[in-house]
């Protein structure tokens, strides 16, 4: 009986350690949210959400540093942004940071982008 007990208790505290490690590890990565701050903060103006829907992701954003524009979008996870990238035709030139996609064609814009962690 104390074996099992024993044996449930370290079952439980692995299953904790390794949840608890997960969240830090999606927390460290940054957001679309964040991407949006950065570029805000530089002078970008918000110009709405972007046509993300059509690339079948779940959150996006269009922005303009002065006149040039820069759309970010963002999926559920790493891996569907990877899939992506590599299915969908029109993302086929955009960057990748973790689950956010972006393009810009602004050196500044990708340079504000490329300072956030990874």
């Amino acid at each position: 009986m104390k074996k099992v007990l024993t044996l449930f208790l370290l079952v439980i505290s692995l299953t904790i350690v390794s949840a608890c490690s997960s969240a830090k590890e999606e927390a460290a990565t940054p957001a679309l949210d964040d991407y949006v701050k950065a570029l805000t903060d530089a002078g970008a103006k918000d110009q709405g959400e972007n046509a993300y829907a059509l690339v079948n992701a779940s959150n996006g954003k269009l922005l303009a540093l002065g006149t040039t524009p820069i759309q970010i979008i963002e999926y559920d996870s790493v891996d569907e942004a990877e899939t992506a990238l590599k299915e969908q035709p029109k993302l086929k030139k955009w960057s990748i940071r973790g689950k956010v996609l972006y393009s810009t064609k602004s050196d500044e814009a990708k340079k504000i982008l490329d300072e956030l962690k990874k």
